[in-house]
């Protein structure tokens, strides 16, 4: 746990999300879409049930969220929403 910890402490993590023009996400970044960045990313493995955004992420901007590792070691990691370009 000590060594993903390392890996992904104190990081921000972009992820790309169609959105209305109010900023507001069509859907909502769910834990399971955190879970395939960090391994895309960082080649980590961490189970979405582990990972706890402290607020629903449903609009663009900058989230913090919570990961519990072990009963000891828990690392919090920035959630980045940007718009998504539409493809035309």
């Amino acid at each position: 746990a000590k060594s993903i910890q390392e890996k992904i402490k104190n990081k921000t993590f972009e992820i790309k999300k169609l959105s209305t023009e109010n900023k507001e996400l069509y859907g909502s970044v769910k834990p399971t879409e955190i879970s395939k960045i960090l391994e895309d990313n960082e080649k980590v493995n961490i189970n979405p049930s582990l990972i706890q955004p402290i607020n629903e992420i449903k609009s663009l901007g900058d989230f913090k969220v919570k990961i519990n590792l072990h009963p000891e070691v828990q690392e919090q990691i920035v959630i980045k929403v940007v718009p998504q370009e539409e493809s035309k």
